[in-house]
């Protein structure tokens, strides 16, 4: 990670070069001895992170090189601020000029400390410069020593042949029975799922049951994360040939060795190999080969964390994704080996719960309990369970770090990030990936060929649930995901390693931390749980914030509490949504370099904007939870940076009343909530990256409203409109808008044709209070794309069809208050993709066509992208 760090300090160093700044020469010449010195050292730096772990020392010297870089880009951020304070100065007036003239004098004092500190830089480069030699950095780089990870088979069978596995009841069926399908052709079948849940363990379980003898050959092999392909194959040849001489083998190379377990395998009968544990889908690539098609019923097992790796083996390939155990499954499991007293079992089930469902962490914590029979005892393990477990099984500590060290370095900085959410905390996606925009572990520069760092940020995000390091908690329309979450382990690991590299602070006053001044001068992020009035103090006057980039409030805060923070004159991120507090001052327009505000909640009444936010030039993110009236000024529409204005409105409020934009503001993707009285004063032809956006309505009579504006959004993939003034004026030029993918339309529709302009690209459909008097399937079955659709008091006559084959897509629909539905027919092949169907409401409507079954997650009446 530090060769990333090292490539990003010199980037911010070069473009500071090529800037047209007004700066003293000793400054500048500084600034470029840094960016070249830097380079000159992450060549040793990337092979001394090969060989950390040979000498403690060796970690100590890559951690002042990163030290350094990180520091350099925090000076460059300090001049930014600088140039921003002094661009937001009036000049105009002899008071404007005035000012200017006395942030001139404090810019040129302020330049003389910056000099200082690059100055200083420079020392500290030179004295590790030296103590490369003193720790023996260049006589490595003579003789490169490179540490391969060491290869670890991981699997939770420590404690297999010890108790009968439990919770693989449905999983052992389902697979058991596509081992024995009739299907003759050779079927790969994948078990994917999070390190520890028992994917060997399952696949173990059906290698040796002994309802699978039609298998008389049989072959297993682990493939983990640091393999060799030729003893990949050896080690298949030699479990198929048995106690058969295989002295050859040594001798044969990858070629020959594919060629040799192919014959082998076209001589036998039917027969199972495992694979397990695969992390690179190249491994498979290369050794599929040797499996032939011997179209007598063969079949092959693999397990691996990724669930990409687990789709891309085969075409044809039988897809499973092993959950986590129930609560009732994970006791059983716990008592197998702890049998604990009646009077323990309470505080038992306490720590089992703890486990989330995790084999491999239940079975750990069962061995530790094992011989532990006192109250005292438990409650010892129950007060520092993680530690515990960690301690007693390495296992767990390895299964986790290989996980972790298999991510890209970008996307361990936003793994890491994770570790500022509380325990048990659902956290949502949208705001998440916003974040990690601003944190900049995105940039601009991932931009490229249409791709936005939103985008990117999506990547990344399916990424780690692809891998299985977070998992879906809610869907939209089972199909988007809404929520997340990570499991207690996982999250230990992230506020392990976030501290190990500097990248997360967390202070919360109920537990025992490290002081707020260290937090201070070491991790550029914090995170308060509780109580910022208590970190506040121990912080003390006089504390500088020169390192602190990114802040996350959770607690009330009082009117000085709020003045405090605005010293934090380089923070980018100010993350007040979980927190409280009922004034935002002035001072907010002197975080100059914020990209991303999440305002607050109020006690009560309404939070004002104060019109200094003129100021947050290079603001990205203004968004809230929704659970507070707020007013935004005027002034908003002069950040023309704004990509997101997210405030979640149901109903015509004060901050929809206030809302407005500019047609100059040309980044903005999002707007969420403006009132339809200010949207039509837009000219949206330059608004080409807006792709959500939601309109209310007042009751404000002697308005003509018009949907006209919307034909210029051709990105425009979200809308939703509120109408509560009459009929919904036609949403033709929604027509124009190709990319669209979601609708929600509340509020009376004239005719059910008004549908039939929707675009094809249509899949989510949210119609509430239409009243039509028409049937509206004949005219939403021309939408084949649909996948889910919500229809809340929409038609109200008493026959309803759905017409032969219609919507071949629709997985979730929705139907509510139909009040004289008594007949709806659904002729051959219609809704044939339907998964989930719910519908209330509709009491004179006795047969329903299809099964009604409750939504097992989280179906969205309102879409947000």
């Amino acid at each position: 990670m530090v060769d990333a760090t090292i490539s990003f300090a010199i980037e911010k160093l070069s473009d500071f070069l090529t800037q047209e700044v007004n700066i003293r020469l000793g400054v500048r010449d500084g600034v470029r001895w840094l960016k070249d010195e830097l380079g000159y050292l992450q060549s040793a730096v990337r092979q001394a992170e090969l060989n950390q772990e040979l000498n403690p020392l060796i970690r100590q010297w890559i951690n002042n090189v990163k030290d350094v870089a990180n520091d350099a880009v925090i000076i460059l951020e300090r001049f930014s601020t600088l140039q921003e304070e002094e661009d937001a100065a009036p000049r105009k007036s002899i008071l404007g000029c005035l000012r200017s003239s006395i942030c001139m004098c404090r810019k040129e004092a302020k330049l003389y400390d910056i000099g200082k500190e690059i100055e200083s830089l420079r020392g500290r480069v030179v004295e590790i410069k030296n103590r490369r030699d003193e720790y023996g950095i260049t006589n490595i780089l003579a003789n490169p020593i490179v540490q391969q990870r060491k290869r670890t088979v991981l699997r939770a069978t420590s404690f297999e042949n010890q108790v009968d596995v439990v919770g693989f009841e449905d999983d052992f069926k389902t697979l058991f029975a596509e081992l024995v399908g009739e299907d003759p052709s050779l079927k790969v079948i994948s078990i994917h799922g999070m390190g520890g849940l028992g994917k060997t363990t399952l696949a173990s379980k059906l290698y040796d049951s002994g309802k699978l003898n039609h298998f008389n050959c049989r072959a297993w092999v682990c493939v983990s994360q640091e393999y060799n392909i030729k003893d990949v194959l050896r080690t298949i040849i030699k479990s198929i040939m048995d106690h058969e001489p295989t002295n050859n083998l040594d001798n044969m190379n990858e070629v020959d060795l594919l060629q040799h377990l192919r014959k082998l395998l076209l001589g036998r009968d039917r027969y199972l190999a495992v694979i397990d544990d695969i992390w690179d889908i190249e491994a498979w690539e290369k050794i599929k080969k040797a499996f032939p098609d011997n179209k007598n019923g063969s079949r092959v097992i693999i397990t691996t964390r990724n669930k990409i790796i687990a789709q891309r083996v085969d075409d044809r390939c039988f897809v499973h994704a092993l959950r986590f155990l129930r609560e009732d499954e994970s006791w059983d499991l716990f008592c197998k080996r702890a049998k604990p007293l009646k009077n323990l079992e309470q505080l038992g089930k306490e720590m089992v719960g703890k486990c989330g469902g995790l084999p491999l962490a239940i079975m750990v914590l069962s061995g530790l309990l094992l011989h532990k029979n006192s109250y005292e005892e438990w409650v010892k393990v129950k007060n520092d369970i993680w530690r515990q477990l960690k301690g007693e099984s390495a296992e767990i500590q390895d299964i986790l770090n290989l996980s972790y060290y298999d991510l890209s370095f970008q996307i361990r900085q936003c793994f890491l990030y994770l570790a500022r959410f509380p325990e048990d905390h659902a956290f949502k996606v949208n705001n998440l990936k916003l974040l990690w925009i601003a944190e900049e572990f995105i940039s601009e520069a991932d931009e490229e060929d249409g791709v936005s760092m939103e985008d990117v940020a999506e990547n990344y995000l399916i990424e780690l649930i692809n891998r299985n390091m977070i998992w879906i908690e809610k869907w939209y329309w089972g199909e988007k995901v809404h929520t997340c979450r990570m499991h207690d382990l996982v999250r230990d690991l992230a506020i392990q390693k976030s501290k190990e590299e500097k990248l997360l602070g967390i202070f919360d006053s109920s537990k025992l931390h490290t002081s707020p001044i260290r937090l201070l001068q070491e991790q550029p992020r914090h995170v308060i749980y509780n109580d910022y009035g208590k970190y506040s103090k121990l912080l003390g006057p006089g504390f500088s914030d020169l390192k602190l980039r990114s802040l996350a409030i959770t607690s009330t805060l009082a009117s000085e509490d709020m003045k405090l923070i605005c010293r934090f004159k380089y923070i980018k991120v100010l993350d007040l949504t979980n927190g409280i507090s009922n004034i935002i001052p002035d001072e907010i327009g002197d975080l100059v370099l914020l990209k991303f505000f999440g305002l607050m909640r109020s006690n009560g009444g309404t939070l004002v904007i104060p019109p200094t936010i003129r100021k947050l030039k290079k603001l990205q993110t203004l968004c809230s939870l929704g659970y507070s009236g707020y007013k935004l000024p005027v002034e908003i529409c002069e950040l023309k940076g704004l990509r997101h204005l997210r405030f979640q409105n149901n109903y015509v409020t004060e901050v929809t009343r206030s809302m407005k934009i500019s047609s100059h503001q040309t980044e903005l993707q999002t707007v969420d909530g403006m009132l339809f009285e200010n949207w039509i004063q837009i000219d949206t032809l330059n608004l080409i990256h807006l792709h959500t956006l939601t309109i209310l309505t007042s009751s404000t009579e002697g308005i003509a409203y018009s949907l006209d504006s919307l034909a210029n959004l051709s990105n425009l993939q979200s809308f939703i409109l509120k109408f509560n003034s009459g009929v919904i004026p036609t949403i033709k030029p929604l027509s124009f808008c190709k990319r669209l993918k979601a609708v929600t339309l509340h509020g009376t529709i004239g005719d059910r044709s008004e549908l039939g302009f929707l675009p094809l690209s249509v899949t989510n459909i949210t119609l509430t209070g239409s009243k039509l008097m028409e049937d509206p399937m004949p005219t939403l079955e021309r939408l084949s794309n649909l996948i889910g659709l919500d229809l809340d008091a929409v038609y109200m006559g008493k026959i309803m069809v759905c017409s032969n084959d219609a919507l071949p897509c629709l997985k979730y629909l929705i139907i509510r208050n139909f009040r004289n539905l008594e007949e709806w027919l659904v002729e051959d092949g219609a809704l044939s993709s339907l998964k989930n169907f719910e519908t209330s409401g509709c009491e004179k409507l006795k047969k329903y066509p299809v099964k009604r079954v409750s939504f097992g997650s989280y179906i969205a009446t309102v879409w947000y992208l």
